[in-house]
């Protein structure tokens, strides 16, 4: 929550939250925990003096045999067609609103390469899917929030994943659909640059026209090109963001806070 835009975004409600018990709470705090680069920076330009351990989130490996619902668009779309995924709270950091500009531009490509967009989430009173219905946007449906086997029906069944986010920390969402091994849609503030270097998603920002460039070029992938991307993004979280090693992370950590001795490679020392 102290990236640029978040402080942005109800300024002054944050300023008084801040003056009242977080500033305190953060300079008596003996270390920090960053889930990414970008937030690490973030939490430095503060001026906050405290070790910054850079620890991501974790994700458990999902069995793909396993057995699980229908999802709630099944009964929408004819047999065949493909779903790209936005799963996440709907609000406007997420980039909500340039992706359904973008899909409305280019329904006849969507159309013709047989996909379908599918809003799963929670957060904005229907205020989406009043949008999408009073627009009649083709090829677009959107639902309520999924959780436990539902979610999992839903990563299962999509074909794609899409978060255009302004802000973000590390968003579960991408990288519970990398674990399904969906290829992925990422804005540079998803910050899983990690994700776009091993070819399991595509750079999108979260910007009308670069997103109808992207969608387009993701229409284009063959079924064996989505696979492939889709299997980096599983070895990724596997080998990057696993439990095992979130778990092995954060012992090390306050192994170090209460033992002394060297720090862990990944606690970053502040400048003073």
């Amino acid at each position: 929550m102290l990236d640029p835009w978040a402080l942005a975004h109800s300024r002054w409600k944050k300023h008084l939250v801040e003056m009242l018990w977080e500033q305190r709470a953060l300079h008596s705090a003996v270390a920090l925990q960053a889930l990414c680069q970008s937030e690490a920076d973030a939490i430095a330009a503060t001026g906050l003096t405290a070790p910054i351990a850079l620890i991501p989130n974790g994700v458990e490996l999902p069995d793909p045999a396993a057995a699980l619902p229908s999802p709630p668009w099944s009964d929408l779309l004819p047999p065949g067609g493909r779903v790209l995924l936005f799963l996440g709270r709907f609000h406007p950091k997420k980039g909500t609103l340039p992706l359904l500009m973008a899909w409305g531009s280019l329904v006849a490509e969507a159309e013709r390469h047989g996909w379908w967009l599918a809003m799963v989430g929670y957060g904005d009173d229907g205020s989406l899917a009043r949008m999408v219905e009073s627009q009649g946007l083709p090829r677009c449906s959107v639902h309520g929030p999924c959780f436990g086997e539902q979610k999992a029906a839903c990563l299962s069944k999509a074909a794609a994943f899409i978060l255009p986010s302004f802000s973000e920390g590390l968003p579960m969402a991408a990288l519970e659909a990398m674990s399904w091994s969906l290829p992925a849609l990422l804005s540079p503030a998803c910050h899983l640059p990690e994700a776009i270097a091993a070819g399991a998603a595509l750079a999108v920002d979260p910007e009308q026209v670069v997103l109808r460039h992207r969608l387009i070029q993701l229409f284009n992938l063959s079924e064996a090109e989505r696979s492939a991307m889709g299997a980096k993004g599983r070895e990724l979280m596997a080998t990057r963001f696993s439990w095992p090693r979130i778990a092995h992370q954060t012992a090390e950590l306050y192994g170090w806070l209460l033992g002394g001795g060297e720090a862990p490679d990944f606690v970053q020392q502040p400048r003073r």
